[in-house]
Parts: structure tokens; C-alpha cells; sequence
């Protein structure tokens, strides 16, 4: 395992997320309202939407294209 330097903290958005590429996969980096941050493959296990896009409350993502909620943690 190794660790991928995505920036500063402050760099993300509140209650959003940033996509990075990690070697050939999609990875959304997000940041809740109270400073935590989760990082997970940027995919629906639904229908594949890019979560990166989603609505981010609490420490949960909403896919932007069926309304799937994820739990970040």
C-alpha cells in the first residue's frame, strides 16, 4: 500500500468532493461539513454514477443520477 498526496484539506470543498486518479482508477476524495475525510472509488455500486458529483451530508453521499445514498465511512 502506498499514500497519494491529493493536496491540503482546505483544497477540498465543505460538503464536496474532488476526483483523483490513482493508478488508472477514479477516486473521490470528499470532506464532510465537520472536517472528516473519506476516500472511495468514484462509482455507484448501483448503476456506476460518479459520486464525486453527488450531494455530500453528514458522512453520507447521495449518487447524482439515482438518489443511491452511500455511507462514506
Amino acid at each position: 500500500m502506498s499514500w497519494v498526496d491529493v493536496g491540503a484539506v482546505t483544497e477540498l470543498p465543505e460538503r464536496g468532493a474532488r476526483c483523483v486518479r490513482v493508478g488508472g482508477v477514479a477516486i473521490a476524495v470528499f470532506r464532510t461539513s465537520t472536517g472528516g475525510v473519506f476516500a472511495l472509488r468514484d462509482q455507484c455500486p448501483h448503476r456506476g454514477g460518479p459520486l464525486s458529483q453527488g450531494i455530500v451530508h453528514g458522512t453520507r453521499v447521495t449518487c447524482p443520477l439515482h438518489d443511491w445514498v452511500i455511507d462514506l465511512e
